[in-house]
């Protein structure tokens, strides 16, 4: 399965369009430059499809995980996209 579900949050719909890998590691290496990295926790989603993939999150500076598609498709999703409408024939991403 490819592509999103729709049920993402708004800010992952807003900021979305590059490897999570690009993100953070670019993210993090700017935080700590600037002495911020302390401050602030990182969090990604999107292609997290097994544990290899939070593990490398992890290494470039993740702290906290986002899982959508994998578990939606475990509970039978049909990847219809229209979880944002309320209108899921399949009733797992009403609102």
């Amino acid at each position: 399965h490819d592509g999103g579900t729709g049920a993402s949050r708004w800010t992952g719909i807003k900021h979305a369009g590059l490897p999570f890998e690009l993100g953070i590691a670019e993210t993090h290496q700017t935080l700590v430059l600037n002495g911020l990295r302390g401050r602030v926790s990182l969090e990604t989603d999107g292609c997290l499809r097994n544990g290899r993939d939070v593990a490398m999150a992890a290494l470039f500076g993740a702290e906290m995980f986002g899982f959508a598609t994998a578990p939606l498709i475990a509970m039978g999703c049909i990847m219809m996209r229209k979880c944002h409408l309320n209108t899921c024939p399949v009733g797992i991403a009403t609102q």
